[in-house]
């Protein structure tokens, strides 16, 4: 059985071109607004709409589960100096960092829904770019005409990817994955026959179930959530004969996917 042989791909790819790394860390102190995100992708949205001298951190490392993140006396201090907090407003961990600068503007991107697919992440950019063009109105013509190169980027980019997977033949073919990617993965045009919970919310009988999908005819990979753990669906890869794909929805959660 032809499977498809391609190992690990990248979320950010599809929202990022060819940008300059963000740091967690403030990268000038010198600079008069600060902005600090509770994660990397607010952050690469944010910084494709603002100038170089806007200083752009975020807090939480691309590679740690949101679930399971613990803030820290260094995330105390970004949270201090902020001008601008932006957030997805379900951090619970942000709540107590919040009470050290409680009058900081804070931008909340909740209820956007996914943002790992273009008309999602086109969503995200908008709410940014409109609730940064209130805050920082000096930047107002900046942001508009950075939103407008920025969306052309992650169309332009989607298109490839799309290309890419059809010229690879890899439409339509079955696979399984965890539920946080599957909207991406059925818009890269793969057939999802099934989606599963994050590991650690797994009955036996939910195992059980993502062993028996993989065990239908056709289905040639499984595919995990890195945040979610990747051991799960290697094991069962491993033990199915199909391919293991790992996606990410955080830029910068391994090597050399910062842009």
């Amino acid at each position: 059985m032809k499977r498809i042989r391609f190992t690990t791909l990248y979320i950010c790819a599809l929202l990022l071109t060819t940008l300059p790394t963000i740091n967690s860390q403030s990268a000038n102190a010198d600079n008069n607004v600060n902005i600090v995100c509770t994660n990397s992708i607010l952050a690469d949205f944010t910084k494709n709409l603002l100038p170089e001298n806007v200083t752009i951190s975020y807090i939480m490392p691309a590679g740690s589960c949101p679930a399971h993140f613990d803030a820290s006396p260094k995330d105390v201090q970004l949270v201090t100096n902020a001008d601008i907090i932006i957030s997805l407003g379900w951090e619970q961990w942000l709540h107590s960092l919040l009470e050290y600068n409680p009058s900081c503007t804070q931008i909340t991107c909740q209820g956007l829904g996914e943002w790992n697919i273009p008309a999602g992440a086109e969503t995200y950019v908008g709410q940014i770019a409109t609730e940064l063009s209130i805050a920082l109105p000096e930047y107002n013509e900046t942001i508009k005409k950075k939103k407008v190169a920025y969306l052309n980027q992650i169309n332009s980019t989607a298109e490839q990817i799309k290309s890419l997977v059809s010229t690879k033949g890899y439409t339509g073919r079955k696979v399984v994955c965890m539920e946080w990617q599957k909207d991406f993965v059925e818009w890269l045009g793969l057939n999802v026959t099934y989606s599963y919970k994050p590991p650690e919310r797994m009955s036996t009988q939910d195992i059980l179930n993502v062993t028996q999908a993989l065990q239908e005819k056709g289905v040639c990979a499984i595919i995990d959530n890195l945040q979610s753990g990747v051991e799960f669906g290697s094991k069962l890869a491993s033990d199915a004969g199909v391919s293991h794909v790992v996606l990410t929805n955080f830029p910068g959660a391994v090597p050399d996917t910062d842009n």
